[in-house]
């Protein structure tokens, strides 16, 4: 009997090691996230003023990168900024790569069929942004030019389901789409309004917007469906944010003197 019971307590103790070590990576059940201590999230660092690289090409900063930074100082946890690639953003949220995603989500009703979705934290729809000199004057005047995308954006998206007649030119990030319009290699770039008020605030006298799409795309934070907890405590902390005035403070250094709560929110 002896000899039973020492084999079985013996079996016991490698089942629970085992245990140990297969949920090494796995949640804590007592920590909101992936890891204990830490937030990881996940952006597209190439997306100014949201989130973008500093003139030394390696610091990330913008508005996200801000918010993110306090987010995770206000919950006590360590921030893990992870630069990932928009065409694989959602792919690494699904395999657990990181705990959220902050990089400029606009809140469509796929997404959130697909993902939790927090509550707007920015107010948000896609435009048309030309030279002043172009006789582009809206998207119904588009038919046989190129417009400029960042590919599999909701930007992207509308092109592709609305018949312009426009040759559709998508590229990795929108600043190649900035880039191309000022070259000449594109007659207009379609964007969120938050990206475009950036680049008019560079050059207000070599473009303009022509056009806004009426349907309104607020940007939220996005998690894995069921991560509830970690939505509430992420949105808790934005309405502090929100209410003491931090909100406020990043979005003026970003988007300008003419952004109020009321306009990002």
């Amino acid at each position: 009997m002896k000899k039973y019971v020492s084999i079985l307590l013996a079996l016991v103790l490698v089942l629970a090691l085992a245990a140990c070590g297969s949920s090494s990576n796995k949640k804590d059940e007592a920590s909101l996230t992936l890891t204990a201590g830490k937030l990881a999230v996940s952006a597209e660092i190439g997306y100014p003023p949201m989130e973008y690289f500093d003139e030394d090409g390696s610091t990330p900063i913008g508005f996200d990168v801000e918010m993110m930074t306090e987010i995770a100082k206000r919950m006590g946890l360590e921030l893990e900024l992870i630069d990932t690639a928009w065409d694989g953003i959602f792919a690494g949220l699904d395999s657990d790569k990181y705990d959220m995603v902050m990089s400029s989500c606009s809140i469509t009703p796929q997404r959130q069929e697909n993902y939790l979705m927090s509550k707007p934290y920015v107010q948000n729809a896609i435009e048309l942004l030309v030279p002043v000199d172009s006789d582009i004057t809206g998207i119904d005047t588009v038919a046989g030019k190129k417009v400029a995308v960042q590919g599999e954006t909701t930007s992207h998206d509308y092109l592709r389901d609305n018949e312009t007649g426009c040759e559709i030119m998508d590229y990795d990030k929108v600043i190649n789409c900035f880039d191309e319009l000022k070259l000449g290699r594109v007659d207009a770039v379609l964007t969120d309004s938050v990206v475009a008020a950036y680049y008019l605030g560079d050059d207000l006298d070599s473009y303009k917007v022509v056009w806004v799409n009426s349907d309104a795309e607020p940007i939220g934070v996005t998690f894995k469906k069921g991560n509830t907890a970690l939505c509430d405590a992420v949105e808790k902390v934005l309405d502090e944010m929100f209410a003491d005035g931090t909100a406020a403070k990043i979005a003026t250094k970003y988007f300008g003197d003419s952004a109020g709560v009321d306009g990002i929110r």
